[in-house]
């Protein structure tokens, strides 16, 4: 079922008339790393003789960082500095190291990415990542899908100054690309997406099929420009408007 926007159908075709490049989140947005993701973390854990952990707890913190998904699975208590030590040192850089080993296992697109990616390539738009991921992380990550080769930049969390919820990661991507920050659509499923795009003046887009949700409560109140409940959708939106 379609969602409705914060705009009405006729003024989004009028706002993303100039549209010139469209940015995409990665994890939760064009592909679907979850299932990786937590099978590295519950591999750290064992390494360290803690139980796996909850798939789910694992699942609510998936964008928050490596951290934030071990603190999650152990249960652990801020106040607690030898957990806290352990967590932000020996069980984080297994969770990396297992990660950087098996990073393309079960990781897939979510349904019509690719085809999307052709299509914005084939209309002369671009396409571009900007992810909290770690780009040493993010660029082999890619290299496994043949829509990579669609992407005119990557940038990751690591790549500027600042990450999102920052807006300086748009701003050096629409720089990059030499447009305006108006001439580009922003899109992620979590609320530091939302929020970069807007305070980088890029029109933002909520994709619904991400895992944004499970870490920041209803989508619907993140203000966003746009929200697209799948990427048939936002194929729609982005091409209704180029018309």
């Amino acid at each position: 079922m379609s969602i409705e926007t914060q705009l009405d159908r006729s003024a989004s075709a009028i706002a993303l008339q100039d549209l010139r490049a469209v940015l995409f989140d990665l994890d939760g947005t064009l592909l679907n790393t979850a299932p990786d993701l937590i099978a590295a973390c519950q591999d750290a854990l064992r390494q360290h003789g803690f139980a796996p952990g909850d798939p789910a707890k694992i699942a609510r913190c998936l964008t928050s960082g490596m951290r934030a998904m071990l603190s999650a699975a152990i249960g652990a208590k801020s106040q607690d500095p030898t957990l806290t030590a352990l967590i932000e040192g020996p069980l984080r850089d297994s969770f990396a190291a297992s990660y950087q080993q098996h990073i393309c296992v079960h990781t897939a697109p979510f349904l019509g990415i690719p085809e999307l990616l052709s299509s914005l390539s084939a209309a002369g738009l671009k396409s571009v990542v900007i992810t909290n991921k770690y780009y040493a992380m993010a660029k082999p990550l890619l290299e496994h899908f043949s829509f990579a080769a669609d992407l005119s930049l990557l940038l990751g969390g690591d790549s500027c100054a600042h990450a999102k919820p920052h807006p300086e990661p748009l701003l050096t991507a629409c720089h990059a690309l030499r447009i305006l920050p108006k001439q580009a659509l922003y899109v992620g499923d979590h609320l530091n997406d939302i929020n970069a795009a807007q305070a980088a003046g890029c029109y933002s887009c909520c994709a619904l099929w991400g895992y944004g949700a499970l870490e920041c409560g209803d989508p619907l109140a993140w203000g966003s420009d746009f929200y697209v409940a799948d990427v048939n959708e936002l194929a729609q939106l982005i091409f209704k408007a180029k018309r």
